[in-house]
């Protein structure tokens, strides 16, 4: 009887333990986070679209979207920082199936043209990083062609 009793107990105990271990692991890293913000540019003109990739060589990455008047924030992992820009325009449709897509990748066309000198999307070459520190951070990107 008693047995009967603690099972719908011991049921939700189990369910309450596997959730608190399931969200433990959502979230922050558990890495300190800081803000960056800054503002993009070409040329001197502002960047109005595009991602920033912030790679953290030891811990996550965060990414920032570009917005129209250049400026872009987001939370990074405190650290050194490797950090690269993609935009991209839309790729040109290729026929389906695995023949042409398997041609389409061999040739590069999956991805469209990127609308950003080259060199700022691959942190090897970029020349952008950052020691991200402890509170605000301002980071002022200038691409030139």
């Amino acid at each position: 009887m008693l047995r009967e009793a603690l099972r719908p107990t011991f049921a939700w105990l189990a369910m309450l333990c596997a959730c608190s271990l399931f969200l433990s692991g959502c979230g922050s890293s558990g890495r300190e986070m800081a803000n960056v913000s800054g503002k993009v540019t070409l040329n001197g003109q502002p960047a109005i679209a595009g991602r920033i990739i912030f790679a953290n060589v030891e811990g996550p990455s965060a990414v920032a979207q570009i917005q129209p008047d250049g400026t872009y924030s987001v939370e990074a992992a405190i650290g050194q920082t490797m950090v690269t820009i993609d935009h991209r325009e839309k790729p040109k449709p290729v026929a389906s199936g695995p023949e042409p897509m398997m041609r389409a990748r061999m040739e590069g066309l999956t991805q469209g043209n990127s609308l950003v000198p080259e060199r700022y999307t691959d942190a090897r070459t970029s020349g952008l990083s950052l020691d991200v520190k402890t509170g605000v951070n301002e980071f002022d990107i200038e691409m030139k062609d």
